[in-house]
Order: C-alpha cells, then sequence, then structure tokens
C-alpha cells in the first residue's frame, strides 16, 4: 500500500525550498536567537521539535506547495500517526498544540478540517480534543507561569526564524550599542558642561528608576546613558504618541545608523500562510533591531496576549525600556504597566527608567512603592527660574473664540491651539476655512493622530519649515517630544500634567513673559465616558488656573508645588481601584493562562482595550471611505500582487503600504467592515478620511 506520506527531500517547503532545506534554516536560526536570550538547555529541545514537525503536514500526499491549502492540521496527523512525541510527558501536549496552531493565534480550534486515522475520516477538532485537548488543559492549569512563559518565547522566536527563512532573510539579533559619544550624536549639539554632568549620572541610576526634568532639559535625548553600564538585549523607547517616535526617530537614526526601527501594531487576522509570510516581513523588519521606537500600547498589548503575541513579546526579553511622559498614562494603562513589570521582573530581568517633565510626587511616589525605587534623578529645579508663561481663563467654548486666534495671527503671531479631542479640532478647522476663508496648508493645518503615516510625516515637515505667521490646530499629540515653540497659546482644560506640558510649546526658549500668551477655555464634553480626562481631573485643574491667573503665577515652579499639593498618593490610589474593580485582571490570568492568545472582539474583556481610547491599533483605509486624491493612490497600491515579485520588490511594497495605515482605538472596530489579507483593509460606516482633516464624521452629518 503506497504510503500517504512524502519525505521531505522531495516536497517544497516554499519558493526553491524542499522542506528539509527550511527545517535546516529555521534551527540554525533559531539556535542563535535562543542563544541569544540565554535560554536554558531544555527550551533548545523544544525549538528543535517545533521547527522539525511544524511542517510534516505538508508531506501530505494531498498537500502541493501553491495550493493555498492549510496543512497545520496534517503536521498532527503525522504525530499522531507516526507516534512521535516529545520526550518530556508534561510539555508534550503543549508543543503539540503549538504545531497544530502555528499559523493562527493561540485560540480555540475553530477550523473543523478533517484527518484520516486508523483509516477513519475524523474532525481534527475531534482528535485534538480527546487525544491532547483535556491534558493541555489540567497541564497549563499545574505548570509554573515562567514554565509557560518560556515555552511560548520559544514558539515566538522559532516563528521569527520560520518567518525568516520563508523570506530568504538571514536576520541575527545584535545588542545594542550605549556610550556618551552615541548618546552627544543624538544631542547633535554643544552640551552645556554643568547640564552634562547633570545627564550623566543616569549611568549610576539602579534597574528600575526615574527621571524628573524641567521641559527643555534633553530627557529624551539622554536617556540612553541610563544603559551605559547595564546589560540588555535591546533597547525599547515607549512614547505616548507616533509623533513623538518620528521625530526621535531621525535622531536617533543619525547617532547609531540602520540600527533603530520602529513598530505599530497590526490588528491581527487569521489569514493565509502566503499572505501571514508577506506580512511577518513587516514585524521582522520593525520589531528585531536593537533600538526600537514604539509606543506603551503596544508594549501593553503584546503582554496581555493579544492577537499573535508571542512573536512580539520575546523581544522584550532582559530588554531596557524608556518610558517616557509616564504622566500621561491612565490609569489603567499604569496599573497594567506595573502589573506586568511586576510579574515578569523575574523571568524578563527589564531594566526600565520611567521619565517625565511634570512627574508629580502622588506618581513618584506610586513607582517607588511600586518598584521599591529608593532614589531617583531629579532635575526639575529649573522650573523655579522661568515664568515663560502668564494665562487668562476664559469661560466659554473655544471654538467660538476662534476670532482672537486669528487677530492674533494678523499681529503676525505664529498660533498654537490645543484641544482635547479630534472631533474638536477638525470643527475648528472647518470653522477657519468656512467662516474666515483662512487656506489649509498654508495659514493653518490640522494635527492629531488619526492620520495616515504619510500624512502625519507630511505635516510634521510642514511644522518644522511653516513661514510665519501661522496657525496649527493640535490635539494631546504636540504635547511630548515636539521641539515647537509659538507666541500665544489656545488650549482647552486639561488635567494638570497635560496642561504643563501644553505650557511648554509656548515661549519654550525664553525665561519671562509680560503679557497674556495663554488663553484657557472650558471644555464641552460630549461624551465623559470616552472623553480623555475624568471630570474630577478637570475640576482640579480648573482649581488651579484660577489661583494663579495673570500676574499671580511668580515662576512655574510655583505650579509644580501646587500639582504635587492637589494631586494626592491617596487620590491616585483611589483612580487606580476603581479602574481595578471595573477591570478584572485575575479573570485574565485565569483565561488567558499567560498562555492563550486574546481576540480583541472578545466582549467578557474586550473593554480593558476601550478604557478611555488608550489602546490603537493600525489599519488600511478601505478606497469606499477615502475623499480625496488619496483614494486612487491606495486603490493602486492595493491592487499591485506580492506574488512574483522578488524579496527586495515585496519589501518596497511593504513600505508603500505602511505609509498608508492610520492608528485608531480598538472600540472603532466593533461597527467597521474588514477584509483580511497581508494588512487588515477596514471600511467605516459612519466614518470618511481625508487629507486635511484625517478620519472624520462626513460633514453635515
Amino acid at each position: 500500500m503506497q504510503s500517504k506520506w512524502s519525505t521531505p527531500d522531495q516536497k517544497l517547503s516554499h519558493e526553491d525550498k524542499s522542506i528539509t532545506m527550511h527545517v535546516n534554516e529555521i534551527k540554525s536560526l533559531l539556535k542563535g536567537y535562543l542563544e541569544f536570550y540565554e535560554f536554558e538547555k531544555k527550551y533548545f529541545d523544544v525549538g528543535e521539535f517545533l521547527a522539525e514537525y511544524h511542517d510534516a503536514g505538508k508531506l501530505h500526499t494531498n498537500w502541493n506547495f501553491g495550493s493555498g491549502e492549510g496543512h497545520a492540521h496534517h503536521s498532527l496527523e503525522y504525530l499522531i500517526e507516526k507516534k512521535i512525541s516529545f520526550p518530556e510527558g508534561t510539555v508534550d501536549p503543549i508543543v503539540k498544540f503549538l504545531i497544530l496552531k502555528h499559523h493562527s493565534t493561540l485560540s480555540e480550534i475553530i477550523k473543523d478540517r478533517m484527518v484520516e486515522l486508523n483509516g477513519k475520516e475524523w474532525s481534527i477538532k475531534t482528535v485534538f480534543n480527546v487525544m491532547i485537548g483535556r491534558r493541555l488543559e489540567n497541564i497549563l492549569d499545574s505548570t509554573p507561569i515562567e514554565e509557560k512563559v518560556n515555552l511560548i518565547d520559544v514558539f515566538g522566536l522559532f516563528k521569527v526564524a520560520d518567518a525568516c527563512s520563508a523570506a530568504n532573510k538571514d536576520v541575527k539579533f545584535k545588542k545594542p550599542q550605549v556610550s556618551e559619544e552615541i548618546v552627544r550624536k543624538i544631542i547633535g549639539k554643544e552640551v552645556e558642561k554643568e547640564r552634562w554632568n547633570e545627564q550623566t549620572k543616569l549611568i549610576s541610576l539602579p534597574d528600575v528608576s526615574m527621571l524628573r526634568a524641567y521641559t527643555g532639559w534633553g530627557k529624551t535625548d539622554v536617556s540612553l546613558l541610563f544603559f551605559k553600564n547595564k546589560k540588555v538585549s535591546k533597547v525599547f523607547y515607549l512614547f505616548p504618541t507616533t509623533t513623538a517616535i518620528n521625530k526621535f526617530f531621525e535622531k536617533l537614526s543619525n547617532a547609531v545608523g540602520n540600527e533603530v526601527a520602529k513598530y505599530f501594531y497590526f490588528l491581527d487576522t487569521e489569514i493565509q500562510e502566503e499572505q501571514e509570510k508577506l506580512s511577518n516581513l513587516f514585524f521582522i523588519e520593525n520589531f528585531t533591531a536593537p533600538f526600537n521606537l514604539t509606543t506603551i500600547d503596544q508594549f501593553l498589548l503584546s503582554f496581555l496576549q493579544v492577537g499573535k503575541y508571542y512573536t512580539k513579546r520575546t523581544m522584550f526579553r532582559n530588554s531596557g525600556l524608556i518610558v517616557d511622559e509616564v504622566h500621561l498614562l491612565n490609569p489603567l494603562m499604569l496599573d497594567l504597566l506595573s502589573y506586568f513589570i511586576r510579574k515578569y521582573a523575574k523571568i524578563y530581568r527589564i531594566k526600565v527608567l520611567f521619565m517625565s517633565a511634570t512627574l508629580p510626587e502622588s506618581l513618584a511616589r506610586y513607582l517607588q512603592d511600586n518598584f521599591e525605587i529608593k532614589t531617583f534623578l531629579d532635575c526639575s529645579e529649573g522650573y523655579q527660574n522661568r515664568k515663560r508663561i502668564m494665562w487668562s481663563y476664559e469661560d466659554g467654548d473655544i471654538k467660538n473664540n476662534i476670532e482672537k486666534v486669528v487677530d492674533r495671527k494678523k499681529d503676525d503671531e505664529n498660533v498654537l491651539i490645543i484641544v482635547n479631542t479630534v472631533e474638536k479640532a477638525i470643527e475648528i478647522g472647518r470653522k477657519l476655512e468656512n467662516e474666515f476663508k483662512l487656506k489649509y496648508g498654508e495659514d493653518f493645518i490640522v494635527f492629531h493622530a488619526r492620520f495616515m503615516y504619510k500624512h502625519r510625516k507630511e505635516k510634521e515637515n510642514w511644522l518644522a519649515k511653516a513661514k510665519r505667521p501661522h496657525i496649527i490646530i493640535a490635539t494631546q499629540v504636540c504635547e511630548v517630544s515636539l521641539d515647537i515653540s509659538y507666541d500665544t497659546l489656545f488650549t482647552e482644560l486639561a488635567s494638570i500634567p497635560s496642561l504643563i506640558q501644553r505650557f511648554g510649546r509656548v515661549n519654550r526658549y525664553g525665561k519671562e513673559t509680560k503679557r497674556v500668551n495663554v488663553y484657557i477655555f472650558r471644555p464641552w464634553i460630549r461624551d465623559p465616558e470616552k472623553y480623555p480626562y475624568s471630570e474630577d481631573e478637570l475640576k482640579t485643574a480648573e482649581e488651579l488656573i484660577r489661583k494663579f491667573e495673570g500676574e499671580k503665577l511668580v515662576n512655574e515652579k510655583q505650579l509644580i508645588d501646587e500639582m504635587n499639593s492637589i494631586l494626592s498618593y491617596e487620590k491616585l490610589q483611589k483612580e487606580i481601584e476603581n479602574v481595578k474593580r471595573e477591570i478584572n485582571i485575575k479573570y485574565w490570568e485565569s483565561l488567558m493562562r499567560f498562555f492563550y492568545s486574546f481576540g480583541i472582539k472578545d466582549d467578557k474583556i474586550a473593554r480593558l482595550l476601550n478604557y478611555r481610547e488608550g489602546f490603537t491599533t493600525l489599519i488600511i483605509p478601505n478606497p469606499n471611505c477615502i475623499f480625496d486624491n488619496t483614494k486612487k493612490h491606495v486603490t493602486e497600491l492595493l491592487s499591485k500582487s506580492f506574488f512574483n515579485l522578488s524579496f527586495v520588490e515585496r519589501e518596497r511594497l511593504v513600505a508603500a503600504i505602511k505609509e498608508i495605515t492610520v492608528p485608531i482605538p480598538v472600540w472603532w472596530l466593533k461597527n467597521a467592515d474588514q477584509e483580511e489579507g497581508v494588512f487588515p483593509l477596514v471600511d467605516f460606516r459612519e466614518k470618511i478620511y481625508d487629507y486635511k482633516y484625517g478620519f472624520h464624521t462626513r460633514e453635515g452629518e
């Protein structure tokens, strides 16, 4: 009787590559990755087993390269029929589950494919449940967290090696080089000796520490010094916004060359193997460099085990984290960040520097208590010698006071408007166009987070080169890491730390002002649940603003001191406890078991991702919802096929597609139409996209 299994040398795994060649390439790459992260010997054996048998299903006579058919179910069929098991019995069900799911998320087995065992046809779901599933659940419940995390991380590294082999890309991991010379290159100009002496104190801080420094001190530029004498596998800068990432990316690249990358989270979808191979190119290019710039929510999504988290989370092993502007974290993100760093401290040996220009004493104490930080670097005394702003508090809505903005522009001033929501920014932009007849792109622009990557870059370039006088209408994206200085600021009331950050964008390089250069307006809140600030935060901020209005502010240190007296530790604890009651992390633990993947549409736990729009994901707008010339460009780009392209051509196409991606709040996906593919293509019924205003509701609706 003819066997239904071919030999590994007879079958192609990928283009011009036999299964044997593919397996050997994975083993070689994976060995290097496991050595890089210093795994114990037993995990090398797990990696070898995954590499050896993950594509065994391709040996089935019914499977052929290029057919588009799945093979993972046949891989499990092969192991069962050949009676092949991993030597360590408790690990065997785990590795078999990983092989079965190696092209999808680690969730339940949904696709009911058929396999043949003992001459009979069985559904793979039935076979798995009877022979493996029950043992797997019992083993996961009794296996220590550290063991489960290590096994999943080996699987993640295996997936990286698998993707590299499939794409004929030989990626070697490399540790970051950190020196004072590199930091001086990042700064890009001569440093005052006194300030440099302050900045180099970062080198001697403990593995988990904090930095507080006044705006303009240069904390982001010099933060790398923190890792000079610390052993780390990679350095991750966790920024609050993608705009901050883009700005710093150029500086860091000039100092370290091509050893820096950016990574933003793409929604994971269940796609065919050939498409997955191409989407993995994006990950390989953008998450494996020695220096990586990403956002705090990307770190949290990896540890919350969203989608195909295993390739991302493992990159944080033995890494160094720079958490920039930590005061901007909402209570949920702050609690989750603390929880995961503490939970993984022993396994991952993470080094962390928390930074802020406005680090309230309450937040400093919270971090000190959670991470046993004894001392930290405080360079905030510079606020005492500065009074760069003077404000007037206005009770009206900012959009009803636009005439004042236009008058300031007529006086040859550069004017910055900061509002709390994208919707309000767009309302004001339309008003400037329609009522005041100002020209978009000449007199003003709108700047927020929901633009395509290419459009956001163009707007950042406009900011750098804009002629005076002009107006920028922005959201919180301009609060951090943008080296801009404006003559006058019109802003909505926000939390105290956010207001202080906004003040830092006015008269940034001066030391004193004799006139009112900041106007603060009471916001009108449409949806309190989605609003970025709580009612209590706004009430507290209003009290401070009224207290120091006009000439009452002597220096900026008064603001910091007042903030510390108002934002008490007890108040912060209460906020975090309220979030904990709302979001049950223990339920997450029992559901995920530090093993399974979390789907963003799971109603039981999806509210984690909906809190104050904190979590975002990248999507590509369907051309149907694009209403300008961009539509043609996107349509043409998406019509191009990845197949039959050389590797270099595919890389170029991936890079071009990245340019049209847009970050959106995860909760938006609930009412969106999604098409699965190499990258997620999303159509919104009630929203449209254009270059001027990004994603917004159609005018008149």
